[in-house]
């Protein structure tokens, strides 16, 4: 079987990746005891996220003069506008609805240390990166989301707001963005133009996301608390 570029650069960060599936907040979803301020307290995280995440892509935009490109950015743009953070709306919402509980209260919300350290490395990206480099750092992102999500699939979870969670990752329309983006990391990064220290920068910047990644749930298990 042929190894792609993408592959390559998860295999890169394999031992992350794996550190990501098998996170503590992750387990406890599939074993439905997941406390839930903890589940409302990474939604409040990740709405914030995407916020810049979507401004981020419009950014991306700019790197680029390839009109498959902008229009592939264009649609990850409003998915995640109407779809992703209006899925997130609806939790939130739920949550809020069907508690009474003040432990899952929704408070007046902040972005935690890892939240901002997080957006300002895409940011930083976004404005001084090159289009793979760009892509290599949001790369992680929709991926090992699907990854989580299909392995939540495999487990029962009668919690409703999980459930529907697990649902909207591993939706073959997420499934087909994953798929997209690895096609673009191919691309760009098996192009005949491409040299090694190019390469190696876009390598970078994936490893960079992935720990990212991690942090982000352990932030989000950990209530921001180091």
């Amino acid at each position: 079987m042929t190894i792609t570029f993408a592959d390559e650069m998860k295999q890169c960060s394999i031992k992350k990746w794996q550190k990501i599936l098998s996170h503590k907040f992750v387990t406890e979803i599939s074993k439905g005891i997941l406390p839930m301020n903890k589940f409302l307290f990474y939604l409040e995280q990740d709405n914030y996220f995407l916020q810049v995440f979507s401004g981020f892509l419009q950014s991306a935009k700019q790197k680029t003069t390839d009109i498959q490109m902008k229009e592939w950015l264009d649609s990850l743009y409003n998915s995640t506008v109407d779809f992703e953070m209006g899925m997130q709306k609806q939790l939130l919402d739920k949550i809020s609805g069907v508690s009474s509980n003040s432990d899952i209260t929704r408070q007046n919300f902040s972005p935690s240390s890892t939240t901002l350290e997080y957006t300002s490395f895409l940011l930083q990206i976004s404005y001084n990166g090159t289009i793979n480099e760009i892509v290599s750092a949001m790369a992680p992102c929709p991926w090992t989301y699907l990854e989580i999500a299909q392995l939540l699939s495999k487990h029962h979870i009668d919690n409703e707001v999980y459930r529907n969670w697990v649902e909207f990752y591993c939706s073959n329309e997420s499934q087909k963005q994953v798929e997209e983006l690895k096609h673009v990391l191919n691309t760009l990064g098996e192009n005949e133009n491409q040299d090694e220290e190019s390469k190696e920068r876009m390598k970078n910047h994936f490893a960079f996301a992935c720990n990212y990644e991690y942090r982000f749930w352990d932030m989000a298990y950990n209530l921001a608390k180091p």
